[in-house]
């Protein structure tokens, strides 16, 4: 049986896996776990984001025959490092990267939906190959990418799901980024912002659905080799996709019933004042995605929209 370990285990993606499909994971700080599947029990690491840190990060991934990153999408660094590892290892290394849809916003500044946006489909390896360090998740998805190129590569397996939601179902004592992003903006502006009629819109992805899919990508990841290009083993899931106003309403009411707003109703501005920094063209854009591979795969969105959920998700979670 390969051993496994799960970089992130202590975030919001691992906090509680299925009860069928237990894996034994580590709680550290934020950026890194180590778990141990010989195990009984948890085993504690805590870490800090250092040099030394991601010299760990490489020596523990060559321990263990398959790799998963549910850490860090953003930065270059750590994913290098498990990638490291996993190069270094005598047998053929196994690397399950977790990304995310902030790869394809069409950066749009309207806030209406554009019907001749680009639709990313991962089903299309030109799609894929045309993900680029620039992207929100670029530099780590690029690094993956390359490290499963030719014979000498190892097998690589990219999972992306779109904005993640659904923490109340699985008892998450933290909001998850996306949560952090949509309060954490609208918080110092006083309301809940959607620019112009609000018709763009954002692909979302329950926690459930991206665990049940995480497990089977697992599991083929163990079975033997990995079949294809690593651009044919890049995953896009989605629940569903809402309007951005919409979700703006439901997490109005929301804020506004916590006693964070005066107002349970979003508002309408301008794209300059939905946001600070990059939040804003995720207010203003649309996300389409398209995981037809996924659902080849297996994949298929079995809970609520984030529409229903986010009033359970942030009952009672600080923001």
């Amino acid at each position: 049986m390969p051993s496994v370990i799960v970089f992130g285990a202590s975030g919001f993606l691992l906090t509680q896996k299925p009860s069928s499909k237990p894996i034994q994971t580590g709680l550290s700080q934020p950026m890194f776990a180590v778990p141990n599947p010989s195990l009984n029990s948890t085993q504690t690491v805590s870490w800090s984001a250092t040099s030394p840190t991601l010299k760990k990060v490489k020596a523990a991934s060559a321990e263990h025959d398959i790799a998963v990153n549910a850490g860090n999408s953003f930065t270059a660094d750590p994913v290098a490092a498990i990638i490291a590892g996993q190069e270094s290892r005598g047998t053929k290394g196994k690397v399950i990267h977790i990304s995310g849809g902030g790869n394809f916003i069409d950066f749009g500044t309207s806030g209406n939906f554009n019907p001749e946006s680009k639709v990313w489909n991962d089903a299309n390896e030109d799609d894929i190959k045309a993900i680029h360090k620039e992207m929100f998740n670029g530099q780590s998805d690029t690094l993956v990418l390359e490290a499963g190129k030719g014979d000498d590569g190892i097998d690589t397996y990219i999972v992306c799901p779109s904005v993640v939601y659904g923490g109340a179902s699985i008892s998450s004592p933290i909001l998850g980024i996306g949560y952090k992003l949509l309060t954490g903006n609208a918080k110092p502006l006083g309301y809940v912002p959607y620019v112009g009629e609000g018709t763009a819109v954002i692909s979302t992805c329950h926690i459930l659905d991206l665990v049940d899919f995480l497990v089977k990508i697992s599991e083929v990841a163990a079975q033997g080799p990995a079949e294809g290009s690593p651009y044919s083993r890049f995953y896009m899931l989605e629940t569903s996709h809402v309007a951005w106003k919409d979700l703006a309403t439901e997490l109005a009411k929301m804020m506004h019933a916590r006693g964070v707003f005066s107002s349970p109703e979003p508002k309408s501005v301008e794209f300059e004042q939905a946001g600070e920094g990059e939040v804003k063209y995720l207010v203003g854009s649309n996300m389409l995605m398209k995981g037809d591979r996924a659902t080849a795969m297996g994949f298929k969105a079995k809970h609520p929209s984030i529409l229903k959920q986010i009033h359970k998700d942030l009952k009672e979670l600080s923001f």
